[in-house]
C-alpha cells in the first residue's frame, strides 16, 4: 500500500514537473507566432534608467518603428525628450537606426554620428541586434534565445517571462535578469524591466502600438546634418 502511495505521489509530481517545464516553451511560442506576423509596427517608447548608487532618475521617450520586408528588416527608435529627475522635460534628440548591417546613432547633442558595423557576408535580424543596446529581449527566435537565457514564466494576471543570462552568455557581464510582460491579447512584448551587473534598473515601455499602418521607408533615411562629426567602426 505505502509502495503504491508513494508511486502515485511521484507520479503527481513528475506530471507537474513536465507541465511547469513545458509552460515557457508553450508562451515562448505563442510569442515567437506573433513576433513572426509583424510587417510594420510602430509605437511610443519610454525608456527609464535608474542609477541606484547616484539615487537618479532618467526617462527618455520618443517612437519606434519597425518593418519587415523581403529585401530588408529596419529598425528606428527616435528618442525626442528627456527628464532628469524631478526637473522639467526638455527636448532631447538622439536616433538609433538598426537596417541588419550596422548599427548608426546621431546625438543631437554632441552633433556626432557614429555607425557600427555588425554583420558581414548576411543581414541580422535588427530585433536581435537591437539586444545588445537595449533590453528589448523577446522578438529574437525561441532557439536563440534559450542559446543565451535560462526562461521562466512569471506568474501574474498578465503574461509574461523572465530572461536570467547562462553562464558565458553575451549577456551575462549586462543583465541580472531581465522581465517581458506581454500583451495578453496577442501576446507581443509591451515592457521589459532589466537588472543590470552594475546595479541600474531599466524599464522599456512600448505604448500605442500599431501594426496595421504601413510605415514609409523614408522613416529609416538617414538624414545626418552637414556640421556633425561622423566616426566609423569596422568590425574585424
Amino acid at each position: 500500500m505505502k509502495n503504491k502511495i508513494a508511486t502515485l505521489i511521484l507520479s503527481v509530481l513528475l506530471c507537474q514537473s513536465l507541465c511547469l517545464a513545458s509552460e515557457p516553451n508553450d508562451t515562448l511560442q505563442k510569442l515567437n507566432r506573433s513576433v513572426k506576423n509583424i510587417k510594420n509596427l510602430s509605437a511610443k517608447i519610454e525608456y527609464t534608467h535608474i542609477q541606484i548608487l547616484f539615487d537618479t532618475k532618467t526617462v527618455r521617450v520618443g517612437r519606434l518603428f519597425y518593418v519587415k520586408d523581403p529585401n530588408c528588416n529596419e529598425l528606428r527608435i527616435n528618442f525626442l525628450t528627456l527628464t532628469q529627475d524631478d526637473a522639467n522635460e526638455q527636448n532631447y534628440r538622439e536616433d538609433y537606426v538598426f537596417d541588419g548591417w550596422k548599427l548608426t546613432k546621431i546625438d543631437y547633442q554632441s552633433k556626432s554620428a557614429s555607425t557600427e558595423q555588425l554583420a558581414k557576408d548576411k543581414p541580422i535580424e535588427p530585433f536581435e541586434l537591437v539586444q545588445d543596446y537595449f533590453p528589448i529581449v523577446g522578438f529574437d527566435e525561441p532557439g536563440r534565445l534559450g542559446e543565451q537565457f535560462e526562461i521562466i514564466v512569471i506568474a501574474g494576471s498578465i503574461p509574461g517571462l523572465r530572461f536570467t543570462p547562462k553562464e558565458n552568455s553575451r549577456f551575462c557581464k549586462s543583465y541580472k535578469q531581465i522581465d517581458c510582460k506581454l500583451n495578453p491579447e496577442n501576446y507581443l512584448p509591451i515592457e521589459f524591466n532589466a537588472s543590470t551587473c552594475d546595479n541600474e534598473e531599466i524599464t522599456i515601455r512600448l505604448n500605442l502600438i500599431d501594426l496595421q499602418t504601413a510605415i514609409d521607408k523614408n522613416v529609416f533615411d538617414l538624414n545626418i546634418p552637414g556640421d556633425f562629426t561622423k566616426t566609423q567602426k569596422i568590425e574585424h
